[in-house]
């Protein structure tokens, strides 16, 4: 290995999930599979949920390989500035399988053990949308301040 990990991507997993997510109210499209990003999914969210002064681009972007291994990152775009968060499922040196790398920065040493339920659909509508929902708040109350 050349520091890259073995692993294939799940592509009809991630159809799927993008398939399902493309009816939220708060999802304004995915792109499956985009050029640049050819292992993800990318889900774009609803501008209106968020400043515009504040925030000009919300999205979440889904990495899932048939080992269970998962990268789900959420990123807001303040004006040429990136404010990420991520949730992982791999093995890792520093954390547990399951773990997640808190924002502004999503570095690895922002890194918290998680357990998160065993399916990755079940991960973003239990754990990433709930948490999402929240952080739309969280950006007008920091907006408004």
């Amino acid at each position: 290995m050349n520091g890259q990990h073995d692993r294939t991507p799940n592509r009809a997993l991630l159809r799927e999930l993008a398939s399902l997510l493309a009816s939220e109210s708060w999802v304004d499209n995915t792109t499956v599979f985009p050029v640049n990003r050819p292992d993800s999914i990318v889900i774009s969210l609803e501008r209106q949920y968020y400043p515009h002064k504040y925030v000009s681009e919300a999205y979440i972007e889904v990495q899932s390989y048939t080992n269970g291994d998962f990268h789900i990152s959420y990123v807001e775009d303040h004006h040429g500035e990136r404010w990420l968060c991520r949730w992982d499922r791999h093995d890792s040196e520093d954390y547990t399988r399951d773990h997640f790398h808190a924002p502004p920065e999503a570095r690895h040493e922002d890194g918290e053990n998680r357990e998160y339920p065993t399916s990755v659909w079940r991960v973003i509508s239990r754990v990433v949308a709930p948490w999402v929902y929240e952080r739309m708040g969280a950006v007008w109350d920091e907006f408004d301040s």
